[in-house]
């Protein structure tokens, strides 16, 4: 992913595989999970994936890795509408 970052008067970037976020910013990890650097949050502009970390929300791959199905392939629905029985 690309994090860029604005700390004067031009926008700056920095590729990293991974990122954690703190309290005062986010420290940017390679893929070995070294921390390769450290973004505060003031000049944090945005997060970017590269092309082939894209994910397509709504396809069938998305949703298994969201985890749309349970453990015997039903799918959990939930009802505001439902009424108390008791």
């Amino acid at each position: 992913m690309k994090v860029v970052y604005k700390p004067g008067n031009a926008y700056e970037e920095i590729n990293c595989y991974d990122f954690r976020e703190y309290e005062q910013g986010i420290v940017l990890h390679n893929e070995e999970g070294y921390n390769i650097g450290y973004v505060p949050h003031e000049i944090l502009s945005h997060i970017e994936p590269h092309p082939e970390e894209t994910v397509v929300f709504g396809s069938e791959e998305t949703l298994e890795v969201r985890g749309s199905g349970g453990e015997d392939g039903t799918t959990e629905e939930s009802n505001s509408d439902d009424e108390d029985d008791g």
